[in-house]
């Protein structure tokens, strides 16, 4: 398997670091999150840029995924291009907006059901930790006639009610939903259903390891220009061997999970039948480079990483935030290895 990347793909990444360089500093970063809100204003040029585009292979995806990761640009990219939008191709249509999908399967949590009447679907369930701001409309992994579905549900005064949830990254905020006799309309339905959701979960889960990537290289920056400019003793930090060597394995990691990332989008593209483990290495990996190099940078910052102004811990939040929700990158690792999601 060839991962080397085409001059184009080299140029998409290119264009999009200078693009989020210029909205999205640390300081941008730290406002949002202060402010619990996201970068509305961006969105309209993501979309104008193509970063929702159809056409955009698993690959192309994965460089974008590994680029808002680094800048923390707050914004549902991954919400609608990795869960949301495969359903509504598979529809035949296209998002109002931006959107996410409630998937109450794995880790023990609550399926939505969905009934039939004579006005059409109904959907009854609450889901938990939902990342819900700022969809449009839900896409709804429910349960009609013992049989999984997925269904559109428009946000708003007639979609389900939404409480604020406790989470740890306040860059990607999250809902608790509750569905009570709550309009819907079906985008797939028996049998198809059940194998659209399956690649939907390995597509989410290869962007979701992509990001933390970029976290990770991003975390892993912030430290070594760091280390290349504090001074102790007379020398650079980064010159004694318990800072290099940490960051020198830190990087090791980064690249590794960079790889097995790209692996993993490359088998997502090709036929079916591509390696099984694809998807479970991209994410264990990805979400341990993350954790364990932002950790390092905090490290290396000594008392300053840990302080509220300084911008390391959002990065960190965002790394911890992969292994948290029932859609992260720990529990659809779970699936790949049990073997349900291909």
């Amino acid at each position: 398997m060839d991962l080397t990347l085409t001059r184009d793909q080299l140029d998409l990444r290119e264009a999009a670091r200078r693009f989020l360089r210029a909205a999205c500093s640390p300081a941008t970063v730290a406002v949002l999150a202060d402010n619990g809100g996201w970068a509305s204003g961006t969105w309209p040029e993501l979309i104008r840029q193509g970063w929702v585009d159809p056409e955009l292979s698993a690959v192309e995806l994965t460089l974008l995924a590994g680029e808002l990761g680094y800048a923390l640009l707050p914004v549902p990219w991954w919400t609608t291009v990795g869960l949301a939008l495969p359903a509504y191709h598979a529809a035949g249509e296209s998002p109002p907006g931006p959107a996410t999908m409630v998937d109450g399967q794995g880790g023990g949590a609550t399926v939505p059901a969905a009934s039939r009447d004579s006005g059409g679907w109904r959907i009854d369930g609450v889901a938990s930790a939902v990342d819900a701001a700022p969809a449009t409309e839900f896409v709804v992994v429910a349960v009609a006639d013992g049989e999984v579905a997925l269904f559109a549900v428009p946000a708003g005064p007639t979609g389900p009610v939404c409480a604020p949830a406790e989470g740890i990254d306040p860059l990607r905020v999250v809902s608790d939903l509750t569905f009570d006799g709550t309009r819907a309309r079906l985008l797939a339905g028996p049998p198809d259903a059940a194998g659209l959701l399956a690649r939907i979960r390995d597509r989410a889960a290869v962007l979701l390891a992509a990001e933390a990537v970029g976290v990770a290289e991003r975390a892993l920056e912030f430290a070594v220009e760091h280390a290349k400019v504090r001074t102790q003793f007379g020398r650079p930090i980064g010159s004694y061997q318990a800072v290099s060597h940490r960051l020198a394995e830190c990087y090791a990691d980064v690249e590794l999970a960079r790889s097995l990332v790209w692996r993993a989008a490359a088998a997502h593209d090709g036929p079916a039948g591509g390696p099984a483990d694809a998807t479970a290495s991209a994410v264990v990996a990805a979400r341990r480079a993350a954790v364990l190099t932002c950790e390092a940078a905090v490290g290396v910052f000594g008392a300053m990483g840990v302080t509220w102004e300084f911008p390391v811990h959002w990065w960190y939040r965002r790394a911890l935030s992969t292994g948290g929700s029932k859609e992260s990158l720990a529990a659809i690792a779970d699936v790949v290895f049990a073997g349900e999601a291909r």
